[in-house]
């Protein structure tokens, strides 16, 4: 038992895993994060109907997907829930800006009519994005955590060890299947490093409105889109946290 433990602690140091416990008392979730950069990104809003555009970060059900393109538990025992997304920037470069481009492309939804020419239509997406993502693992085995059966630690594990490594479940892109990331992999907070990037703060949008999630349940749900408004609708100093 007392190798055991000692094993996990060396995996935890090695992996730079953290529990809540560190953090906040009486909290057992694992924190996990990373960062995604690509040229092009779209996060549909839903409200603007045949001619979409873009939110300025991603969703909340974006952000579940981009973590689970890494890692995820198909049995849900597990999962990631996404808390909170900074945009960011070149460190040192100028900010404050988040920046539009009209984008053509043809529908390829269930609607198509195979019979006719390709339908195109416009859009408006954003380019040359960063985020930095953070999110909590969840225990969804309906079972208490012990060592030695601890699917939440299993799925950070797993998480970060792929991360690291460049590996994936699925390439992470930035909304459509079409917009590959330039990068992903570990927050580049480092200012020591070429290609370090940081907060851009000088970002306050209010979104007015904003699909929280698309599913009534984390895992395995029906089909229940939840909007937000007010103030938990806002960007500030370039952080969006979703609904607890």
């Amino acid at each position: 038992m007392v190798l055991a433990a000692l094993r996990l602690k060396k995996i935890d140091k090695i992996l730079g895993l953290k529990k809540y416990s560190e953090v906040e008392p009486n909290m057992t979730k694992y924190l996990i994060s990373m960062e995604i950069a690509g040229p092009f990104a779209m996060w549909t809003r839903p409200d603007t109907g045949a001619t979409p555009t873009s939110y300025p970060v991603p969703t909340w059900s974006a952000a579940k997907g981009i973590f689970e393109s890494i890692a995820f538990f198909h049995d849900g025992k597990a999962w990631i829930r996404p808390i909170k997304v900074q945009i960011c920037k070149p460190l040192g470069s100028p900010g404050g800006e988040i920046h539009f481009q009209r984008y053509t492309t043809n529908y390829r939804g269930p609607l198509k009519n195979k019979s006719k020419s390709n339908f195109q239509f416009s859009s408006l997406i954003l380019v040359d994005v960063c985020y930095r993502l953070y999110a909590t693992v969840e225990n969804g085995s309906g079972k208490p955590l012990r060592r030695g059966s601890n699917p939440c630690h299993a799925l950070a594990a797993i998480f970060e060890r792929r991360l690291k490594a460049g590996q994936c479940h699925k390439i992470p892109t930035l909304g459509w299947n079409e917009f590959v990331a330039s990068y992903w992999g570990p927050l580049r907070d480092d200012p020591s490093q070429e290609d370090a990037t940081e907060v851009d703060k000088a970002i306050c949008i209010d979104m007015v409105s904003v699909l929280e999630r698309v599913f009534d349940m984390e895992v395995n749900g029906s089909y229940k889109p939840l909007f937000r408004q007010d103030e938990s609708s806002k960007i500030v100093n370039g952080e969006f946290y979703y609904a607890k």
